[in-house]
């Protein structure tokens, strides 16, 4: 028995046939077009290229340069006589006494302050005999998403009194960050921020900040910063950073040993209106010995400082600094005690 074979389309089923079951015909043309105007597939293709590069997380925008501010003694450097001690409570909570002996023609200053911290928690504040406060609390919402507070009363100088509050969120290689200062919801006034790091590739990182402020409701001013920051290694970085069109910083950081690190400071600041041109340069160094620290630094502009810190025992830290000033021919020096129990 002879069997006559089928005719052509009987019997089978192109998957560009249209019908029950079957897929609908697709015009490759049509589809094509489709992408091309489509935000969203650009948008799929660059983060499926993201997530292929597997990059870091930048971190934070502030702290772009932290590793030269923990280098140079400008955070560090204090005079007259001062004693911290503090009392750890329990593991998440402990208290902080600061006394300040102010130089002739100062007053002397006490100040107290707690703390308190878990996973997701932050809380800090502290109180000085002037009855100035300070108040921090960090939340952590989810692994990625925080918000932050920020509240100063200054009953010696009411016009530092501040309220400030801002929410960041890091992926895995980005980091953005929104921030406002006295914000006024009645006239619009206060002090806004923006700001946005992404890691371009494993080793440089791309950022930029946008600034709005309003002192009073007639007067608007807008301003946008740049920042990029190269790290070739761990033992190693290059910062850039603009703020608004008018002042360029660059900074340099370098791990020389495990005892070792030392750090350089460019500042350049370009007023034309004001007639004001200025650049002033820094250099700085950190040495840990087995039982003390040691920091220098010296500018450009004539200034000389070192701190010592000596480990007496755990928890008992003796400090001496020391700024000399030459050309405005003024010297400070300071003397500090630090307990911890």
């Amino acid at each position: 028995m002879a069997f006559a074979p089928p005719a052509p389309g009987a019997g089978t089923h192109s998957p560009l046939d249209v019908g029950l079951g079957h897929k609908p015909r697709v015009d490759l043309e049509e589809e094509l077009h489709f992408r091309f105007w489509n935000p969203l597939h650009y948008y799929r293709a660059l983060n499926q290229h993201r997530l292929r590069l597997n990059l870091p997380n930048p971190g934070q925008f502030e702290l772009l340069n932290k590793e030269v501010k923990g280098t140079m003694l400008t955070n560090f450097m204090f005079d007259g006589g001062r004693a911290d001690l503090a009392k750890i409570l329990s593991p998440n909570f402990q208290v902080m006494h600061t006394f300040q002996l102010g130089l002739p023609g100062q007053m002397s200053s006490y100040e107290f302050a707690g703390v308190y911290a878990d996973e997701d928690t932050l809380l800090h504040g502290k109180m000085d005999t002037e009855r100035n406060l300070q108040a921090r609390l960090n939340y952590a919402l989810t692994k990625k998403l925080q918000i932050k507070s920020q509240a100063q009363l200054m009953t010696s100088n009411e016009s530092q009194s501040m309220f400030q509050v801002e929410g960041e969120y890091s992926g895995s290689d980005y980091t953005a960050n929104v921030k406002a200062i006295n914000p006024s919801p009645v006239d619009g006034t206060g002090i806004y921020l923006a700001n946005y790091l992404q890691s371009v590739t494993p080793k440089l990182g791309l950022g930029a900040e946008l600034l709005y402020q309003s002192p009073i409701p007639a007067l608007q001013e807008t301003s946008i910063s740049f920042a990029a920051r190269y790290q070739p290694s761990e033992d190693r970085a290059w910062v850039a950073q603009t703020q608004g069109i008018n002042m360029l910083t660059a900074s340099y950081w370098r791990k020389i040993s495990e005892k070792c690190e030392a750090a350089a400071e460019l500042q350049m600041i370009n007023v034309p209106s004001q007639g004001r041109r200025e650049a002033s340069c820094s250099v700085g160094v950190k040495y840990d010995f087995a039982a003390s620290t040691v920091r220098a630094m010296a500018d450009s502009m004539g200034k000389v400082s070192m701190l010592l810190e000596e480990k007496i025992a755990p928890g008992f830290s003796f400090l001496i600094s020391g700024e000399l000033d030459h050309l405005k021919g003024e010297n400070k020096f300071g003397v500090g005690l630090n307990l911890e129990s």
